[in-house]
C-alpha cells in the first residue's frame, strides 16, 4: 500500500549551523507520525514547519528517499551536515542497534553498565563455531539426522 510519506522539519530561525527554513530532520512514516514526538528531536509547534516532501509512497520508497536525503544535508552528529538525525535513515530503530548510529562516550558506558554489549568479535565467534562442533562431534550421526529432520519440520 502507498500509505508512507517522507517529512522535514524546518528551522524558524537562522542557526550556527543553517538558515532558518532549512530542514533540522528528514523522517519517514505514515499516519501522525510527523506530529508524534521523537526522542532527542523536537517537533515544530508551529505546523507549517513541517513540509511532507512525498507522499503516497511503498515503505520501500519512502526509505529510499529518506535516506537520499539525509545523505544529502548530512547529520550533525558525525559532522557532515545539518540535520539532527541519529541514523542513515530508514530503520526506525527497532530492535537493536540502528545502523549509522554513533554513540557517545557516556552513552557506550552507560550501555556497557546496563549489559548491553558489543557484537561478538571474530575471535569470540571463530571459539563459539570450535564449541559446537566439539558438541556435535560427541553426538551419533544418525541422533544428527534426526535433529536436522525435526528443526526443518518445525519451521514448515
Amino acid at each position: 500500500m502507498n500509505t508512507y510519506y517522507v517529512y522535514a522539519y524546518l528551522r524558524s530561525k537562522d542557526s550556527e549551523t543553517a538558515k532558518a527554513g532549512t530542514p533540522y530532520y528528514i523522517g519517514k512514516g505514515k499516519g501522525d507520525r510527523a506530529t508524534a514526538r521523537h526522542p532527542g528531536v523536537s517537533v515544530p509547534s508551529d505546523r507549517t514547519k513541517i513540509t511532507f516532501i512525498e507522499q503516497n509512497l511503498t515503505n520501500v520508497g519512502a526509505c529510499a528517499i529518506e535516506r537520499r536525503l539525509i545523505r544529502w544535508y548530512g547529520r550533525k552528529d558525525l559532522g557532515t551536515g545539518i540535520l539532527l538525525n541519529k541514523t542513515h535513515g530508514a530503520d526506525g530503530g527497532k530492535g537493536g542497534s540502528p545502523k549509522g548510529r554513533v554513540f557517545s562516550e557516556k552513552m557506550r558506558k552507560k550501555l556497557s553498565e546496563a549489559g548491553y554489549r558489543r557484537r561478538d568479535s571474530d575471535e569470540v565467534k571463530q571459539r563459539k563455531s570450535q564449541a559446537a562442533k566439539l558438541r556435535w562431534s560427541k553426538v551419533s550421526s544418525e541422533d544428527r539426522i534426526h535433529h536436522m529432520q525435526a528443526a526443518n519440520n518445525s519451521r514448515n
